[in-house]
């Protein structure tokens, strides 16, 4: 009985703390961790003249589908690299306002694509397989994917 009645409670605690969708949709800035792995690339393109790299992050929306969120990390004639090292303290801080892909697993692609990752919003890559001496990295990217409906 005890152990039904802790059962319970880690569910109803998953179901209060998850994210809500209309919480994601209003928020102006948007962390996503990202961990490499089989789902998930980065690909760093080939070096230009001023040594930066342009780098694409992906992630599969579920692990056999075709849908994916493509971020790209780029530098522009008017706009420098933008990225910043953070410790543990600021991620707690910002915690709230950061959304793992696989907790939009359970919303819509089409409405995660056109309401979600809208141009608006401002989206920042924490990147933690780039962790050097207990900081990790924090890149600004651009959303790349476009929104697209099936009449």
């Amino acid at each position: 009985m005890k152990n039904i009645l802790i059962i319970i409670l880690i569910l109803l605690s998953k179901i209060t703390y998850s994210q809500d969708f209309d919480y994601i949709k209003k928020l102006d800035t948007i962390y996503i961790p990202f961990q490499k792995g089989k789902y998930n690339l980065k690909i760093d393109y080939p070096e230009e003249k001023d040594g930066f790299k342009n780098r694409s992050y992906i992630f599969n929306y579920k692990k056999k589908d075709a849908h994916y969120f493509d971020f790209e990390l780029k530098k522009t004639s008017n706009r420098a690299l933008d990225f910043k090292m953070v410790d543990k303290l600021y991620l707690r801080k910002v915690r709230k306002k950061t959304v793992p892909i696989n907790n939009l697993k359970r919303f819509n692609y089409q409405d995660i694509q056109c309401e979600l990752f809208t141009r608006i919003k401002t989206y920042y890559i924490i990147d933690l397989s780039e962790k050097r001496n207990k900081k990790y990295t924090i890149y600004k990217v651009m959303h790349i994917n476009s929104c697209s409906y099936k009449e």
